[in-house]
């Protein structure tokens, strides 16, 4: 996926208004659908997949057998979330296209733009840039007919995201800035934190890495502020690629070191051995990795 972590949406089904009223004689089906989604949310904002994984599995199994179609396209959102996150695109694109054509048989804009955005993370981690764009702009179609907030912001960052992934970054830094106003706006912290940390990684592009430094930085306070590890690695992550295009070797092994021991926290060996290995060989001289 070129080291780049797209921002893929995972859905909280009570925020989505998707949970209905609980049966008054005890959680029912579809309540218990809901109790195991936000529980799979709540895993994945804390870095641990295999949980959030295993609790979306449950729940879309739970509506599935209650044919609660708003649920079950959530849960394949959720779940070809975790799946592109762990290198299975084919599985992923799979899932988001069932829940496209659920959405579209709802006719759920909001459903309709996060899966497109979600289709969009795919084709953009296969170079498809092109189809990543219509997609995305697809989805813009939809995020604008709904009031100004994180859907709308989310897809002008992907936008951003080919934009930079095209070498454009003043195109980026406008489209990430626009993201930021949206979130500023609606008070919405953790979103003005992701674009602070997508800004950085604009600024790292273009080498003015002061500007990255300070995107990345405060991206990290606020995350570690909000307890939320997927941030705390993406603004990790920046900081080690920052220190190592500056040729900081003390810097990038902090910052490596430290984003090693929360994939090892979370039983990412992979991803640890991977980093550890970058930052041995960056260590002899060579230069940053290709983004």
């Amino acid at each position: 996926m070129r080291g780049i972590r797209p921002w893929l949406v995972i859905w909280l089904l009570m925020a989505c208004g998707c949970a209905g009223p609980a049966a008054s004689t005890g959680p029912g089906l579809r309540q218990q659908a809901v109790s195991f989604n936000d529980a799979g949310y709540q895993s994945y904002e804390e870095g641990n997949r295999r949980l959030a994984q295993r609790n979306f599995e449950e729940a879309l199994k739970l509506n599935r057998l209650i044919d609660h179609q708003a649920g079950i396209g959530a849960n394949l959102n959720n779940l070809g979330v975790i799946h592109q996150q762990q290198g299975d695109l084919d599985k992923a694109l799979a899932f988001f296209k069932e829940a496209l054509s659920i959405h579209q048989g709802l006719g759920d804009p909001a459903g309709l733009a996060e899966t497109l955005n979600n289709l969009g993370t795919v084709y953009e981690a296969q170079a498809r840039l092109k189809e990543a764009e219509e997609t995305y702009q697809q989805a813009l179609t939809w995020a604008r007919g709904l009031p100004p907030g994180p859907l709308l912001a989310l897809t002008l960052t992907h936008l951003g995201d080919v934009a930079r992934a095209r070498g454009d970054y003043q195109a980026a830094l406008g489209l990430y800035r626009q993201a930021l106003e949206i979130d500023a706006a609606g008070k919405d912290l953790k979103g003005q934190a992701r674009r602070r940390e997508r800004l950085g990684r604009a600024y790292l592009g273009m080498k003015d890495y002061p500007a990255a430094g300070q995107n990345f930085n405060a991206a990290l306070e606020e995350f570690r502020r909000l307890e939320n590890t997927n941030g705390i690695i993406d603004a990790l992550d920046g900081l080690t690629r920052l220190a190592l295009a500056q040729g900081d070797r003390e810097g990038a092994l902090n910052y490596g070191t430290r984003l090693i021991k929360i994939y090892q926290a979370l039983g990412r060996d992979q991803e640890a051995t991977k980093l550890e290995a970058r930052l041995k060989i960056e260590g002899r001289g060579q230069g940053p990795p290709a983004r």
